[in-house]
């Protein structure tokens, strides 16, 4: 029970430092001068869910998770700026903002499919071709959206580099899970992602290369995101538990 108690204790304080490094990037990177309403509260309640998401997880996977996040989203976040396919606020390549804005956000996203999950489990069919068909539908949709807004040009050999990474890793994640788990990581990871990009350009924090409200392949981007982070943690012996 004592071990239960520490274990719980170092998680909560993990988030708590990925919370306190977000929030120090936010007045860091002067995001406070655009009174980001919408944003700050997305984020506190990004955290809340958090806490409590991380009191249900070990705390070797919690802690290899959260760095596998931190450097996946340093290598994604620098090949879109760097690219031009997103500026922010503060001018990095990448802000810091959301490099570690990124745990918070997927680790809320897994916990929304967790009992996503548990609503279509059982309801769907099963089999190999279903399993990969969410990560082939995100691929697909992500190129989709990058030729329909006009994206494909300006893809630089990093960040094509990094999107075959990312796609790799989340159809080999995806083959070993169900299909239904596959599916709630595809709807959260979307629908949270969509929320979030939208409401941080409608607030300034960052800007799209033609001044779009949301980019239609970033959303299904956060799922391959989220994929291959659960991917790469995998493989690090740190199994996210739905």
């Amino acid at each position: 029970m004592a071990e239960r108690e520490e274990a719980t204790l170092k998680n909560v304080f993990v988030v708590y430092l990925l919370f306190a490094s977000t929030f120090a990037a936010f007045f860091g990177g002067d995001y406070y001068k655009l009174n980001p309403t919408l944003f700050i509260m997305g984020l506190f309640l990004s955290a809340v869910v958090c806490i409590w998401a991380s009191m249900q997880m070990e705390f070797s996977t919690l802690t290899v998770m959260m760095l596998v996040t931190l450097a996946t989203a340093v290598v994604d976040e620098y090949a879109h700026t760097s690219a031009g396919a997103f500026a922010y606020f503060d001018g990095g390549l990448p802000s810091p903002l959301t490099v570690f804005g990124w745990s918070l956000f997927i680790l809320g996203m897994l916990t929304i499919a967790r009992y996503l999950n548990k609503v279509l489990s059982g309801r769907i069919p099963d089999t190999r071709a279903s399993r990969l068909a969410p990560a082939l539908a995100s691929i697909c949709l992500v190129l989709v959206g990058m030729a329909a807004q006009g994206y494909l040009p300006s893809v630089s050999w990093l960040l094509a580099a990094v999107y075959v990474a990312m796609s790799l890793a989340s159809l080999y994640y995806s083959k070993e899970q169900t299909t239904g788990w596959n599916l709630s990581v595809m709807i959260s990871s979307v629908l949270v992602g969509v929320v979030m990009e939208s409401l941080g350009a409608m607030e300034g924090m960052w800007s799209f290369h033609a001044g779009e409200p949301v980019l239609i392949f970033m959303a299904f981007t956060w799922s391959l995101r989220t994929w291959t982070v659960l991917s790469v943690s995998r493989l690090l012996y740190a199994d996210f538990q739905f």
